[in-house]
């Protein structure tokens, strides 16, 4: 049995698109109704919509938004990235939702 701290780091190339798997679509439709709900009822809604939304997928609260990104069409890396520019989050951050959201089966290479 593998550790996480064993399991090697999957490495894509730089021009790697991905996209929302099947159940990726499904988590994406999931949140849209979590956050509709949470709608009008405050910060503590959205931050629990939020988190119960992840623990049903076993993945961060923060992937949330990676979800959304993801949801119109494939994008690399460097695409994620410059939309959350203004947010400050590193590309490193970046590629390690997408490895969670992979794991859990939420997104895919897009074919080339």
């Amino acid at each position: 049995m593998t550790t996480e701290e064993s399991r090697p780091r999957l490495k894509w190339a730089r021009s790697q698109r991905f996209r929302l798997t099947a159940r990726g679509e499904e988590a994406h439709t999931s949140w849209k109704t979590a956050l509709a709900a949470a709608q009008n009822h405050g910060k503590s809604a959205f931050d629990t919509a939020q988190g119960d939304w992840a623990k049903s997928f076993k993945i961060s609260p923060d992937d949330a938004t990676y979800v959304s990104e993801l949801a119109p069409a494939p994008l690399r890396v460097e695409d994620i990235e410059k939309a959350f520019t203004d947010l400050g989050i590193s590309r490193q951050s970046v590629k390690d939702s997408l490895l969670r959201l992979y794991e859990a089966g939420l997104v895919e290479p897009a074919p080339v």
